[in-house]
């Protein structure tokens, strides 16, 4: 079993189930809670922890494959996310279930940072295109029918949706090994930034863990927590700008449309998280929806992605990056503030209006990022560019529902479940509407803008072609 399109399948089979995972977890949380008896803050580390691994991890995951071998690693991160997902299927308590989700992470990082290198390296510039077509429709399709999958697994039981894994995982190893030549970079250099990503790992984790606990503030552990966060948080800063090869290298953030496209994903992203953890529950617990049906009215949220990546090519080029993702932005923000109005009694019309707003807001916005953020990129710093927006990215998602959560669970003995998601979403709302200020003040289009055949058509999870070590990350 060797060959170039064989190379495609086992790639992709490892995307889509980390695509499908990023989705079906969030329906599963109020099947968890009952079952294994978790409590609030344990639910919200089950996705936390997860994106936060991924965040860290992630750049230096693909760093490993360039050294080491992009196959090798790749396969170590599926067969590490199949374990965590044996581990997450078993757990019969909270804290089983967030240790699985940490091996989750940890192998989903080498994967998301990976698997495009694999197709890149096998095909050549003329089939490239159609490749990543193919590639980029089965992430848009797993994330899109995400929730309705999700919604019939829990149906039949929460476990499954972890189960389901390990025969996708299995197959994908097996095709991988089988049919993948191993490739790396012989300009990767050999050192890994350790005292980096220790203190980005211990400060991150901090802070998130502080903001979980919020209701505890007045625990002198829990202030303790924060002010070893945000000290580790700035040390990781300092080492930053000191050594050879950063995770992180700051300085490109003077760029200003990659500034603009930054901030536009951290907002929308973060804000996506959120919504993607409390709508769920709120759909379940407060409305007394079946998981399938809650599957089927988040739809909304993920499906118009498939709908409108497609298109996005020539959205690019009518319209510029710039004007498509400020309005965007708008959609997403005006999602955002129909979704502060909720109660216990809101009509599922009212909830499809910001539902599919938002939906509308990732599907114009991440296709056309890589363009907005690598404009004025150095073509030197194109690699490092890609794998720090990734992060920022899943990053986004880690802070934003520590932010949110912190603020519904101060209001809910007070306030009730529904109000406190809506009195939460006004975070989002202030998060979402910088990002489009700044979407619009740094955002700037190419000098002739126009569909990147090797992005066009990237589904709105995250299209970052990495032009020097053909690396793309997802999330």
């Amino acid at each position: 079993m060797t060959g170039k399109w064989w190379t495609l399948v086992g790639a992709c089979f490892g995307l889509f189930i980390l695509m499908l995972d990023s989705t079906v977890v969030a329906l599963a949380l109020p099947e968890i809670r009952g079952d294994v008896g978790a409590t609030p803050e344990q639910l919200q580390w089950v996705m936390n922890v997860y994106l936060l691994t991924i965040a860290v991890l992630v750049v230096t995951a693909g760093r490993l494959g360039d050294m080491f071998g992009r196959k090798r690693v790749f396969l170590i991160g599926l067969v590490g996310f199949a374990l965590g997902s044996i581990v997450s299927g078993a757990a019969g308590d909270g804290n089983t279930l967030i240790l699985g989700r940490i091996l989750q992470g940890a192998g989903a990082a080498p994967c998301l940072a990976l698997s495009l290198a694999l197709v890149v390296n096998v095909f050549p510039p003329e089939e490239r295109a159609r490749a990543l077509g193919i590639w980029a429709a089965v992430s848009a399709i797993a994330l899109a029918i995400g929730p309705l999958v999700g919604g019939v697994l829990i149906e039949i039981d929460w476990r499954v949706i972890f189960w389901l894994n390990l025969p996708v995982a299995a197959v994908g190893v097996f095709i991988t090994a089988r049919a993948a030549p191993e490739s790396t970079d012989p300009g990767a250099g050999t050192r890994i930034d350790w005292p980096g990503l220790a203190a980005l790992s211990v400060g991150l984790t901090a802070v998130v863990l502080a903001l979980i606990q919020s209701r505890a503030w007045s625990n002198t552990a829990v202030i303790g927590l924060a002010a070893i966060g945000i000290v580790s948080l700035a040390l990781f800063w300092t080492i930053e700008h000191r050594v050879g090869e950063p995770i992180v290298e700051f300085a490109l953030f003077r760029n200003g449309p990659y500034f603009g496209a930054s901030a536009a994903a951290f907002a929308l992203v973060g804000a996506f998280w959120s919504v993607m953890f409390f709508q769920p529950q709120y759909l379940q617990d407060v409305r007394g929806h079946s998981p399938i049906a809650c599957g089927l009215m988040v739809l909304p949220i993920t499906a118009p992605m498939v709908f409108i990546s497609p298109f996005s090519g020539r959205l690019i080029g009518r319209f510029g990056a710039r004007g498509l993702m400020t309005a965007g932005m708008v959609c997403g923000l005006l999602g955002l503030l129909v979704l502060t109005q909720i109660d216990s009694g809101t009509s599922y019309g009212v909830l499809l209006i910001g539902y599919l707003l938002f939906g509308v807001a990732l599907g114009l916005v991440y296709a056309p990022m890589s363009t907005a953020a690598m404009a004025a990129m150095p073509g030197e710093k194109v690699g490092i560019a890609a794998g720090v927006l990734a992060m920022d990215r899943v990053l986004a998602g880690a802070v934003a529902l520590a932010g949110s959560g912190a603020i519904f669970h101060a209001l809910l003995d007070s306030h009730g479940f529904a109000d406190s998601v809506a009195d939460s979403t006004w975070l989002l709302v202030a998060l979402v509407a910088a990002g489009t200020a700044l979407t619009w003040a740094f955002v700037r289009d190419p000098e002739r803008p126009g569909p990147d055949p090797a992005v066009a058509g990237d589904p709105p999870s995250g299209e970052l072609h990495h032009h020097r070590h053909h690396r793309r990350f997802h999330l």
